[in-house]
């Protein structure tokens, strides 16, 4: 990391809150007006984690509306404000999370989020409660199947949950789609933005647009949305082309073309205790490129360079549709009852590599969730919640060469109950318990596969009964304590399995899933201007999932801990400052001998991560933000896939935003210092194929209008 990189880190972390001091003894003597409220997406210019009171919100992601100041547990929300604020810097979820969420790896800066994870686990993500992620071929691009533009909030769930089951035994990101607006009947919004790289303008230029529609005519409302993003070359910091794909064949974001539309209706009726609703939608992202990626050498230091030429038969990217309906009753046999029904149907298709099929995933779900929330009296003065219901999933999953023959499909049924307790103790605390028990089957048809075995197919059945105890107490009007213990439970990722074995038959595989039990203690205080979270976590499992350096799947007890922090300071009604701090390790037992022999690998555990932003607003149409994240050193002791040592480096992004005529210019800079590095993933793995650099400085600029 460069001299001037670790000065600004200090400078936001650290030194900034006492030069902050003087500016506001400074602003305490003038007559400073607090900011107003603009509309829509021009609605605020401060910190959104300032600007709303995050106790008043609500989570949905713990199947109960749950306002967040009775959570019992680690749960992140990264608000509309903030994901406007992020893709104004860079259009990527997973790199909006990587800065934004504590307990979340830094971005893979690709289409991919292998190697990224939640608490050193794969996490589940879902668009409005529809599982996206494909666990029965796990392809690891669940963050790139929305555009940013279509998002409402981004609730992350920190550690394993079975609140939703079917994979989410790191943590949880269920992405929140855009809100009809509901106090006119007609609004519109544009939106226009272009970027290019200071090192290399004229193939870099790229834009992107989205138009919407919104509004609420008597009991009825509606949203359309349409993205369209059209992408350029990707250089780093010397002004070098980065290869289209910067892992290899995992996916990225140089020459593509993507469009998003996003269509919600909603009807209220029954005085509103009734209420039906619709979403539609459909992404789509395409790589048409001429270049591809040469040959490195990581122990020289030696980066894989971008060459001319497209080896590949079709061109890589993904598309996804969802069609969800959703009926809530909130007064039905005593009992508030929401109903969703839903289709997804998913496509991720990969690069070719030299010597290998070109391949891609699909997946098509359809499934149900129902959830009761239901009061119960138990005497005067005495009274519990219940939540409680029914999920249901069947995934049809294959995994078929583009340019080959060779074709694994597998289909999958899994049906899940569960229940829960919510109990009020006083007005110290709520206590929260539950279980859950999950069941799946699993059908494998004879095959055979890349290793050249004929696998003789088997239906294989599986199933788990989770536990979650967990409790929040109020120390003070302003302080909480929570922790507790919950459950995830997860299946192996069998297409690769199949891919991978040289078993001959697929009952071998009996055994492929897992269950993680998670602990945590934590504190979080709001004070106003104030607010700010500290929790420690530790998960174990005794058949945890990674790779050996071949990349075939290894399953062994394993065990990882760690500590979280994040925090938000208002100095000034004109400033604000704030970060999070992530620290883990995990080790795993390769023998299976009760001794925990290595790390856990770069793919799994990232090293130190510390974000932190100084925000300014001189004026009610003009505000300012500059941020920065620092990844650190780990040489983990490991044999294992990504157990190569990662070097830190500091990454300095400067945001802006102006009220010009009836619209808002925003500026983004992302890579301010044009920091010259590798990002964690590409570092850990270190190939002579994804030995890439990051980006380096590039410039956005976005102009948005309400009509």
């Amino acid at each position: 990391m460069s001299l001037v990189g670790r000065w600004i880190v200090v400078c936001v972390l650290v030194v900034a809150p006492y030069g902050l001091l003087m500016a506001q003894e400074k602003g305490s003597a003038e007559d400073v007006q607090a900011p107003e409220t603009p509309q829509d997406d021009s609605e605020t210019s401060q910190d959104d984690a300032q600007d709303t009171a995050l106790r008043d919100l609500v989570v949905t992601s713990t199947r109960a509306e749950t306002p967040v100041s009775e959570l019992t547990r680690s749960v992140s929300i990264v608000t509309r404000e903030q994901v406007r604020k992020q893709s104004t810097i860079d259009r990527n979820l997973s790199d909006i999370l990587g800065k934004t969420v504590p307990g979340f790896s830094p971005s893979t800066e690709g289409l991919t989020n292998f190697g990224q994870t939640v608490r050193g686990r794969n996490f589940l993500v879902l668009i409005d409660g529809i599982p996206i992620s494909t666990p029965l071929r796990d392809g690891q691009r669940d963050l790139n199947t929305i555009d940013p533009d279509a998002v409402e909030r981004i609730e992350v769930v920190r550690g394993g949950t079975a609140a939703f089951g079917f994979g989410a035994t790191g943590g949880l990101v269920n992405i929140i789609t855009r809100e009809p607006v509901q106090d006119v009947p007609f609004e519109g919004y544009s939106q226009v933005g272009l970027n290019f790289s200071s090192e290399h303008p004229d193939d870099s230029l790229s834009w992107h647009t989205t138009q919407r529609v919104s509004g609420k005519l008597d009991a009825f409302d509606y949203l359309v949305s349409g993205t369209f993003v059209d992408r350029n070359n990707y250089f780093d910091s010397e002004g070098d082309r980065i290869p289209p794909d910067p892992h290899g064949v995992q996916g990225g974001f140089a020459d593509t073309e993507e469009f998003n539309i996003l269509g919600k209706f909603g009807l209220d009726f029954d005085q509103d205790r009734q209420r039906v609703e619709l979403l539609v939608n459909h992404f789509d992202i395409r790589q048409d490129t001429d270049w591809t990626f040469g040959t490195g050498d990581p122990s020289t230091g030696q980066k894989t360079p971008a060459v001319g030429g497209n080896p590949n038969e079709k061109d890589p990217g993904n598309a996804n549709t969802l069609i969800s309906g959703r009926y809530t009753h909130k007064d039905i046999l005593d009992s508030r009852l929401e109903l969703q029904a839903y289709y997804g149907d998913f496509t991720a298709r990969y690069s070719k590599f030299p010597g290998f099929d070109q391949t891609e995933i699909r997946s098509e779900k359809v499934g149900t969730r129902l959830t009761m929330n239901t009061p119960i009296m138990l005497g005067e003065g005495l009274s519990l919640t219940g939540i409680w219901g029914i999920d249901f999933l069947h995934d049809d999953t294959v995994q078929e060469s583009v340019d080959g023959s060779a074709t694994i499909p597998l289909s999958q049924d899994a049906v899940a109950g569960f229940g829960e307790l919510e109990l009020p103790v006083g007005e110290i605390g709520m206590i929260r318990g539950g279980v859950r028990h999950e069941a799946f089957w699993l059908s494998v048809p004879d095959v055979t596969n890349r290793q050249n075995v004929d696998v003789e197919g088997a239906d294989l059945s599986f199933g788990a009964t989770l536990f979650n105890a967990t409790a929040v107490g109020y120390v003070n009007d302003n302080v909480e304590v929570f922790g507790g213990f919950s459950q995830g439970f997860s299946v192996a990722d069998f297409g690769r399995a199949v891919s991978d074995t040289t078993q001959t038959q697929a009952s071998a595989l009996q055994n492929g899933f897992q269950t993680v039990d998670n602990y945590e203690i934590g504190i979080r205080g709001d004070w106003g201007d104030v607010r700010g979270s500290l929790a420690g976590f530790y998960s174990e499992s005794d058949n945890g999932t990674t790779f050996d350096p071949n990349l075939r799947i290894v399953q062994q007890p394993e065990h990882i801990w760690g500590v979280e922090a994040d925090g938000d300071y208002r100095f000034h009604e004109q400033w604000g400052i704030g970060g999070t701090a992530t620290w883990m390790q995990g080790r795993i037992d390769l023998d299976n001998d009760g001794d925990y022999d290595e790390d856990l690998p770069g793919t799994r555990i990232p090293p130190l991560k510390l974000t932190g932003y100084l925000e300014y607003q001189p004026f009610e149409w003009w505000n300012n933000r500059l941020q920065a994240m620092y990844s650190g050193t780990r040489s983990p002791d490991s044999s294992l896939y990504g157990n190569q040592p990662v070097e830190d480096y500091v990454l300095v992004d400067l945001y802006a935003s102006f009220k010009v005529g009836r619209g808002e210019l925003r500026l983004g800079v992302e890579n301010l210092l044009n920091e010259d590095y590798y990002p964690v993933l590409n570092q850990a793995t270190a190939a002579s194929y994804n030995y890439t650099r990051g980006s380096g400085r590039t410039l956005s600029f976005v102009y948005s209008v309400n009509w």
